[in-house]
């Protein structure tokens, strides 16, 4: 989302958006010096509100929602979503105070945010504060509208910060594209993509890399990145999750987009799956009883649950963090069971060697995914 901010040595309105590496601020308009410093921070924090509102309209689509029925969730995301093209009408004409100092407010938070910003620019009354304004909010809906479409170009590169519930076709075959011109992943991953679509491709890389390993350790699938992690320190936990999901037939896109919406729901303060959670109290209570009952420290590791094993504050970006240390964590393996050479007075060197080793698993596991790239449904973008 976007933050707006007063500067006030020039006393200007300025935005300010993140990146996948820093962030950029711009002008947006000169404050008029009649504004008094309570006006202009309202203007600063109503339209930060209001950027808010607009991109949960893209993290949260109607279509991550499991019914457009009449007043369910989807369908009030759907009403929401509506309330772009009236936006800058809200803030032109707001609510204002009646002769008895009633104030009529909307449900909806798009519709009332916009009209909060045209209250704060009706105090102000400077026409050019206005303009400028609309003008912001204008490039602030289309940033919002062309992450939607998977083009997170100019102002919706903020996208690669957000952890979106759906997947964008376009953006998985764009992040498909750098796991096939490097299997263990790059910085573009996390620079030019959104995470959840990010999130996809790369699962559909670590299940590829997972099977080449696997044929060649005899170690299951859904052990790999746990002896991984027995050579190098690995965040273990979601890639086997992922890889467990997918090894029983699920696709890389339901995965992971309910992996997220799960640690999303956490994120809002609900448990998004109360059986799951029964579970997992049962097998703390049980633990607690065969190995903690006389010793605190250990009932306290026992009894602490976790509800998603993603950091529910940055789920999208911490997922594709640990799937391509899963890749990774792959890639340790085969290194382990690859074929030494028979001579050891063999004229090749380590480094050699290795590099022979990278260049065969990144052709094995290239091989493997293209093979089932069916599993991420692009075959239409394909054609």
């Amino acid at each position: 989302m976007t933050r707006y901010a007063v500067d006030e040595s020039r006393s200007e309105l300025i935005a300010t958006w993140e990146t996948g590496y820093g962030s950029v601020a711009t002008p947006v308009a000169t404050l008029p010096a009649s504004a008094t410093w309570r006006q202009r921070m309202a203007l600063a924090a109503e339209l930060s509100r209001l950027s808010e509102a607009l991109w949960r309209c893209y993290t949260h689509p109607a279509s991550a929602a499991d019914s457009l029925e009449l007043n369910s969730e989807g369908w009030r995301r759907e009403q929401t979503r509506n309330q772009f093209a009236s936006v800058t009408a809200h803030i032109s004409k707001p609510n204002l105070p009646d002769g008895d100092g009633m104030l009529t407010v909307a449900y909806d938070p798009v519709e009332e945010y916009a009209h909060r910003v045209g209250r704060c620019l009706h105090a102000a009354a400077d026409t050019d504060l206005t303009a400028a304004v609309i003008t912001d909010v204008q490039a602030e809906i289309a940033a919002v509208e062309g992450a939607e479409l998977g083009d997170l170009s100019g102002r919706s590169i903020q996208a690669v910060q957000l952890t979106r519930q759906d997947a964008s076709p376009v953006q998985v075959a764009a992040a498909n594209q750098i796991l096939t011109d490097n299997p263990l992943g790059a910085g573009e991953l996390f620079l030019h993509l959104d995470p959840t679509s990010a999130c996809v491709a790369a699962a559909h890389w670590l299940q590829a890399a997972a099977e080449v390993t696997s044929e060649l350790s005899g170690t299951a699938v859904t052990e790999i990145v746990v002896e991984a992690d027995d050579i190098e320190a690995l965040p273990h936990a979601t890639p086997t999750a992922v890889l467990e999901l997918m090894e029983i037939g699920l696709s890389p896109t339901h995965v992971v987009t309910s992996m997220i919406r799960d640690a999303m729901a956490v994120a809002e303060g609900t448990a998004p799956d109360i059986d799951d959670l029964r579970d997992k109290i049962e097998e703390a209570d049980e633990n607690v009883e065969r190995y903690a009952a006389d010793d605190p420290e250990a009932h306290a590791e026992f009894t602490t649950i976790r509800l998603t094993t993603l950091d529910p504050r940055r789920p999208a970006r911490d997922m594709l963090e640990d799937l391509l240390d899963g890749i990774r964590g792959c890639w340790l393996v085969y290194h382990e069971y690859a074929e030494q050479p028979a001579d050891p007075q063999d004229d090749v060197t380590d480094d050699e060697r290795d590099d022979e080793i990278d260049t065969a698993f990144n052709n094995e596991v290239r091989a493997r995914a293209f093979a089932d790239r069916h599993r991420l449904n692009l075959e239409d973008r394909d054609r």
